[in-house]
C-alpha cells in the first residue's frame, strides 16, 4: 500500500468533518507548506509553524468577537499565501463559518456576497460597508487552547452567467471530494510523482475558487505537500518561480496554458525554430503513445528538455486544466513538449466532478474531460448534464438565509456534456451559449473557438447574431498589417471547417471583450453587445489583398509612435532611421529603458538578442510588425 493509499484509508474511516481534514493535513508538522521568494531570498513556512499561528488566530479571533454569535459567516478576502490558511482555519477552529471572497471582483460585487451571507465580519485590508474588518496582522497573541469547530465553508460562484450565488459544503462533502484523489491515483500513478523526493504545486490558481480550494488546497495539503507562491502572474514570474523552486504540479484555468502554449510558439518562431519544435512535437507524442507509457514521458522530456529549460522548467510531472474549455492546439502543444496536460471539469455547486486520467497521449489531447469521479452521479440523457452525489453542495444562502440543499438530488449543471460509451466526457459548451448550424445541428461553441485559436487573439466568443454562428475576437495587435495578418488566418481556418459549421461572420473587436472573475469570456454579454449596438465591432476583411500589402500601412501607423518613444528617452530630434548610439548617443542602460517602454507601448516581447539588429526607430517598427504576426 502505498503512502497516499494509506492515507484515503484512514480518512475513509474518521470522522467526515473538515477538524478531520485539519488534523490529517496538519501532522506532518515538519514537512513545507509553502516556499516564496522576498527580496532575492527563498522562503519557507513548516506545516508545524502554520499550526502554531492557526492556533493563536484562533483564540485572538475568538476574543476579538465575542458580540459575534457562533455559526456566523466571516469574509476571507486575502491572495494566497500563509495569511489567507492561517485565517481559513482559524474561522472554522473559532466556530465561524468562512466565505470565500473573489479579490479581483469589483468592490460592488464583493459587498453583494457579503450581505447575502448576512456577513458583518471580514478578514482582509479592503474596507467594505457595513462590516467590520480584521486585518491579518490582528490574529495574532490568542489562547492557543480554544477550539470551537464549525463545519461549513462558503463559496461564490464565478458568475459567468449572471450575478454570483453563495454555495456551501459541509465538512462530509469536503471529505468526500478529498477522497476523490484515491480513484485519481489508482487509474494514474503519475498524479504522485515528485522530483529530489519532493512534491510542489504552484500556487496559481486562488484558493477561493473551487478548483483551487478542492483539487490543490485540500487535496495536497492532507498529504504534506508543498505550495509554492508567486509573486506576481507575469509570464516572466510564473516561468522563474517554476524553474528556480522545480514546481512539479501545475493545475490552471485555460488561459495560463493558452498563455505558455502562445509563448513556445512565439519562441520557436523567433528563434527560426517552428519546424523542428513541431518534428519533435509529433515524435515526443509517438514515444508517449508507446506501450509503456512512463518510459515514453521520460523520453519525451529528454527530447524536448531545451523547451522546457525556456518554457516552465524540466521538474513539471502532472498539469490540470479545468474551469472552461481548452483549446485542442493547447492540449497537444503542451503535452507535446513533455508536460502532461489533462483536462478536467467541475464547477462550484458539484466541485470537481472528473478529469481526464488515461495515461497515453492520445487520450490526453482528444478533448475528453474524463470519466466522473466515484462520488457523484451523473445523467447525460438529456439537452444538458444532470449531477448529484455526496460532493455536491450542502446549501445555499440568499439575503442571509441559509437554505438547505440534499446532495442527492439531482441538480442541472445547464453544461452540454456527451458520455462515449467508455464513459468519456465531452464537454461542449453552456445550453444557451449553443449555436445552430446551416443544417440545423446544434453547434459547440467551445469546438468552434478551439478551431479558430491562435496566439494573435487576446480572447474570442463564438455567438448567435440573427440565428446564425458569427465569431467575435479581441486581437492582441490592431495595426493595420497584424489584422490583415489575422483576418487571412481565420478566414483559412474557417474555410477548412465542414461547411455546417463555418461561421458566417467575422468581427474584430474594438473593446476588450467582457470576462467573467475566471477570465473565461461573457459570451452572453457579447451576444447581448452585438444585438444592442453596445459592443463596438468591425467585420474582419476577408483578405482579398495579400497581407503583405498592409505591411507598409501598419509601418507607417506605428513607426511616428516608436520615434515618439525614442525622443521622450534621448531628447533629440529623431528621424526614421536615426541611429539609437551613434546619431543619438544613446547609451545601454537608456537602451534598456527603450525596450521596456516599447514592450509597454505595444504588448509584445522585444528580444534584442534574438538576432536582429534594433537600432533605429524603422528597426524597431518592422519588428514589433513581425512580432504581432506571431
Amino acid at each position: 500500500m502505498t503512502f497516499y493509499e494509506k492515507i484515503i484509508q484512514e480518512l475513509e474511516r474518521a470522522e467526515q468533518s473538515l477538524s478531520t481534514v485539519y488534523s490529517f493535513a496538519f501532522r506532518f508538522t515538519e514537512e513545507a507548506l509553502f516556499e516564496w521568494e522576498e527580496q532575492e531570498q527563498f522562503c519557507s513556512m513548516t506545516y508545524g509553524e502554520a499550526q502554531k499561528r492557526i492556533e493563536a488566530a484562533t483564540g485572538a479571533l475568538h476574543a476579538l468577537l465575542t458580540d459575534y454569535p457562533k455559526g456566523s459567516p466571516i469574509g476571507l478576502y486575502l491572495p494566497n499565501g500563509p495569511d489567507w490558511v492561517i485565517a481559513f482555519w482559524a474561522i472554522l477552529r473559532s466556530g465561524y463559518r468562512p466565505l470565500l471572497l473573489n479579490t479581483i471582483a469589483p468592490k460592488e460585487l464583493v459587498e453583494g456576497c457579503l450581505r447575502e451571507a448576512g456577513a458583518s465580519v471580514c478578514i482582509g485590508a479592503e474596507a467594505f460597508a457595513n462590516v467590520r474588518c480584521l486585518a491579518p496582522d490582528a490574529l495574532t497573541g490568542g489562547d492557543g487552547s480554544y477550539c470551537d469547530w464549525a463545519d461549513e465553508i462558503l463559496l461564490c460562484t464565478s458568475g459567468t452567467t449572471g450575478a454570483p450565488r453563495l454555495i456551501a459544503f459541509d465538512g462530509k462533502a469536503v471529505c468526500a471530494q478529498i477522497r476523490n484523489s484515491g480513484f485519481a491515483l489508482q487509474k494514474n500513478h503519475s498524479i504522485a510523482s515528485f522530483v529530489h523526493g519532493k512534491l510542489k504545486l504552484l500556487a496559481f490558481l486562488p484558493f477561493y475558487h473551487i478548483f483551487g480550494l478542492s483539487a490543490v488546497l485540500l487535496w495536497f495539503s492532507c498529504f504534506g505537500r508543498t505550495f509554492v507562491l508567486l509573486p506576481s502572474l507575469s509570464p516572466e514570474a510564473i516561468g522563474r518561480v517554476c524553474r528556480q523552486h522545480e514546481v512539479t504540479h501545475i493545475f490552471a484555468l485555460p488561459v495560463f496554458w493558452n498563455a505558455v502554449a502562445d509563448q513556445v510558439l512565439r519562441a520557436a518562431k523567433r528563434t527560426g525554430q517552428s519546424e523542428k519544435l513541431e518534428r519533435g512535437i509529433r515524435l515526443s507524442l509517438a514515444l508517449q503513445n508507446g506501450p509503456i507509457p512512463s518510459l515514453g514521458r521520460f523520453l519525451a522530456r529528454k527530447l524536448m528538455r531545451s523547451v522546457q529549460e525556456q518554457a516552465l522548467g524540466t521538474a513539471v510531472r502532472f498539469c490540470i486544466s479545468g474551469g472552461g474549455a481548452l483549446r485542442n492546439d493547447t492540449l497537444r502543444l503542451i503535452n507535446g513538449i513533455g508536460y502532461p496536460l489533462y483536462n478536467g471539469y467541475g464547477m462550484t455547486e458539484i466541485g470537481i466532478a472528473s478529469v481526464e486520467l488515461r495515461q497515453s497521449a492520445k487520450a490526453r489531447t482528444e478533448g475528453s474531460i474524463g470519466q466522473p469521479f466515484p462520488s457523484i452521479r451523473i445523467d447525460c440523457s438529456g439537452e444538458t448534464m444532470r449531477v448529484c452525489g455526496r460532493t455536491c453542495y450542502t446549501a445555499e444562502y440568499r439575503n442571509g438565509e441559509r437554505i438547505p440543499h440534499d446532495p442527492m438530488e439531482w441538480f442541472d449543471t445547464q453544461d452540454c456534456i456527451h458520455q462515449e460509451e467508455n464513459g468519456s466526457l465531452f464537454f461542449a459548451g453552456r445550453s444557451d451559449d449553443m449555436l445552430n448550424g446551416a443544417n440545423g445541428e446544434r453547434i459547440s461553441p467551445a469546438l468552434l473557438e478551439s478551431a479558430f485559436g491562435s496566439p494573435l487573439i487576446a480572447a474570442l466568443a463564438a455567438v448567435s447574431e440573427n440565428g446564425e454562428p458569427v465569431l467575435v475576437v479581441e486581437p492582441k495587435q490592431r495595426n493595420a498589417y497584424a489584422l490583415a495578418a489575422l483576418s487571412e488566418e481565420l478566414y483559412e481556418k474557417n474555410a477548412a471547417l465542414p461547411s455546417a459549421y463555418r461561421v458566417r461572420k467575422i468581427y474584430f473587436s474594438l473593446d476588450p471583450l467582457p470576462l467573467a472573475l475566471t477570465q473565461k469570456v461573457q459570451s452572453g454579454a457579447v451576444r447581448r453587445g452585438l444585438a444592442d449596438g453596445t459592443l463596438r465591432v468591425k467585420e474582419a476583411d476577408r483578405a482579398d489583398a495579400p497581407v503583405a500589402s498592409a505591411f507598409d500601412a501598419g509601418l507607417e501607423e506605428i513607426l511616428p509612435r516608436v520615434i515618439a518613444v525614442f525622443r521622450s528617452l534621448t531628447g533629440s530630434e529623431v528621424l526614421p532611421d536615426s541611429h539609437f548610439r551613434y546619431d543619438l548617443g544613446g547609451d545601454s542602460l537608456t537602451y534598456f529603458a527603450l525596450v521596456e517602454q516599447l514592450s509597454g507601448e505595444f504588448q509584445v516581447t522585444i528580444d534584442p538578442s534574438a538576432g536582429t539588429d534594433l537600432s533605429t526607430p524603422r528597426d524597431f517598427a518592422i519588428y514589433i510588425l513581425k512580432e504581432g504576426e506571431r
